[in-house]
């Protein structure tokens, strides 16, 4: 299935849209970049630093529950 992204228009994916049409959704930046504002209250809200999406591939924040995604 062919997909795109209802922000940036985006596609990914694989499938012939001209007879199945696109699934739509987020692309992965633009999903980041939604999320982006929440996963920063919730990280001042555990005692961490605020900084979501900020990092350029180093954090030391260990025990931020976000850092896998932040940095991967």
């Amino acid at each position: 299935m062919m997909y795109q992204c209802i922000k940036c228009g985006k596609t990914w994916g694989a499938g012939n849209p001209e007879n199945d049409g696109y699934s739509h959704g987020l692309c992965l930046d633009c999903l980041k970049e939604a999320l982006t504002p929440i996963y920063r209250r919730q990280q001042a809200r555990e005692g961490n630093f605020d900084c979501f999406g900020k990092s350029a591939g180093f954090c030391d924040q260990r025990t931020c529950k976000y850092r896998q995604i932040c940095i991967g």
